[in-house]
Parts: C-alpha cells; sequence; structure tokens
C-alpha cells in the first residue's frame, strides 16, 4: 500500500464525526499523540477509504493514546467526560456516547508499560494489557482527511500494522473475545485490493510461484509491508507465533478461528492456511532482502 493520505470525508456519519472530534480536542489539550486502532482502523481503510465489504460490524471505536503516566490518560478521560459530554462505564478505559448507540475504547500505551511491553489497568488489576506494536503503529500511522470544513484528520494503523496488532490481541484475549482472528483473516484477504497492491502482483514476478491464487497472496503482500514497516521485537514476536501456528496444522486454534463468523472468506479451509503461510513468506522475504543488502554493503 502506498498512500500514506487517504480521503474519508463524505462518509463520515456526525456521531462518529462528533467522536472524532471530541478525541482530537481531549488529546490536544493534554499533548498527547493517539491514533485510531482495531476494527474502526478497518472500516476506515478497508471499507470507507476503499470501498471493501464489511463482514462484521462493530459499534465500538477503538483509539490508541500515547502517554508518559496514568494522569495524562485520566486527565484526557476526564476531559470528555467534563467537556464532551462523555459517560463513564464500569471499565476506565470505556466511555459511552450518550443518546448514540456508540462507545469508545481508549488504550492508553507509552511509558507506562513495563520492559516487557504490558502493563496492568489501576482499576482491573486482574488484566494484563499488552501494547507490543503500538508505537510502530503510531510511527507507521496513515493520515486520513475526515473533514475539510473545518480541517479534521486522524492517524489511523496501517492496515499491515493493524494484522500485526491484531494478531498479538488475539493471543492475550482469546480466553474472552476470538473474534481477531477473523479480523485477520479479512484484513489478509482484501490486503490486494488496497491502493494498487494488485498491480505489485504483476510487477513482481517473485510474488509467486506456480499457480497465482489473487485471494491469498495478500498474505504475503501484507507480510512484505509489515516487515518493511515495523521491523523489531513486535515483528521477531508475531512471525514466530504464526509459524508455530503454522506447524500445528489442524490442531492450530489461531487457524480454527479464523474460519468462524457467519461469511465465510473462502469456500476451501486451504486457503485460510495458504494466507499464513504466505504471510509468514512475505515476512521473510522482506528479512533475506535486508540480510542481502547488508551482506552487499559489508562486501
Amino acid at each position: 500500500m502506498k498512500s500514506t493520505l487517504l480521503s474519508i470525508a463524505d462518509k463520515v456519519d456526525p456521531a462518529t464525526r462528533f467522536i472524532y472530534d471530541a478525541i482530537a480536542a481531549a488529546a490536544n489539550a493534554v499533548g498527547a499523540d493517539w491514533l485510531v486502532v482495531g476494527a474502526t482502523a478497518r472500516d476506515i481503510i478497508y471499507h470507507a477509504a476503499f470501498g471493501l465489504p464489511i463482514k462484521r460490524a462493530t459499534a465500538d471505536i477503538d483509539f490508541a493514546i500515547h502517554v508518559d503516566n496514568w494522569d495524562t490518560f485520566k486527565a484526557m478521560t476526564n476531559s470528555l467526560v467534563e467537556d464532551h459530554g462523555f459517560s463513564r462505564t464500569r471499565s476506565e478505559h470505556r466511555l459511552d456516547l450518550p443518546d448514540s448507540k456508540l462507545w469508545i475504547d481508549i488504550i492508553p500505551f507509552g511509558a507506562i508499560a513495563d520492559k516487557d511491553g504490558k502493563y496492568r489497568w489501576p482499576d482491573e488489576p486482574e488484566k494484563e494489557i499488552s501494547i507490543l506494536g503500538f508505537q510502530e503503529a503510531l510511527d507507521t500511522a496513515i493520515v486520513c482527511q475526515i473533514s475539510d470544513d473545518p480541517d479534521l484528520v486522524l492517524k489511523v494503523a496501517h492496515p499491515a500494522v493493524l494484522i500485526l496488532l491484531k494478531i498479538i490481541s488475539w493471543r492475550d484475549r482469546k480466553h474472552y473475545k476470538r473474534t481477531d482472528a477473523q479480523d485477520v483473516a479479512y484484513a489478509m484477504r482484501y490486503y490486494i485490493d488496497l491502493d494498487g497492491n494488485d498491480m505489485r502482483v504483476y510487477e513482481d514476478p517473485t510474488l509467486y510461484e506456480g499457480d497465482l491464487d489473487m485471494g491469498t497472496i495478500g498474505g504475503r503482500l501484507a507480510g512484505r509491508d509489515l516487515s518493511s514497516l515495523a521491523p523489531g521485537a513486535a515483528l521477531d514476536y508475531v512471525r514466530q507465533f504464526i509459524q508455530e501456528e503454522i506447524d500445528r496444522g489442524d490442531e492450530s486454534e489461531f487457524l480454527a478461528d479464523m474460519m468462524q463468523g457467519s461469511t465465510r472468506l473462502f469456500a476451501d479451509d486451504g486457503q485460510y492456511a495458504d494466507l499464513l503461510v504466505n504471510f509468514v513468506t512475505g515476512m521473510n522475504d522482506q528479512f533475506r532482502n535486508y540480510f542481502l543488502l547488508d551482506r552487499q554493503a559489508g562486501s
């Protein structure tokens, strides 16, 4: 995917626009950077920007905010409640928008995490959260313009990095929420349809060997892009995890969850596995390219 600026100015309903305005104002008030993540990021990029179908609708809007301490996070949520009319819920990170069917989840990340990239909510210490990959998502985010009068832009997780976040989220939350694997399958399946990605296949014959399956080759493109955008610990973590799931074959819980949902992406179960194989292959493609370049530079 080549674009770093997208416009969806005519595709945002008033309630959602109000939420984006409020988040922007509250984050600016505390000097925090933020971006859209989760299923909301998926819908902005895949559906609003490129017109692809939504397979699983969501009523929550997910944001991630970079903070140095919990006081900054609390100041932002206080502003949303006191200045913008949101209501608190039992969870500190979730706020409702009265008179609508929408709510927001705000995931703080940054210096509040330990050396392993994890933290526990102050009000829910039994819940451990991993923020592995969130800094990479912020650093590589796509800018989306949602209004030009007045001007308002959002940072939205790049779809390849969103796949990384969704994989990590599934592993952290699989005991009580398993739909992240479906989102991964969707994001990989339709990655080929984003912003000229289909032309990359025809321009680069190294992307496939033998028969070309346009339904699963998006996994390889996503793997290549992810490896290029976000090299580091999060990438290594995801690469190892997906390879382990591939090795488990029919016993893979992640693969089984990818196939769930009311609407299947593929009639053939094997194509779901092909998505994962292509994804790892794409990550390894990029790794080999870096290795060869390093060797050439050192020779």
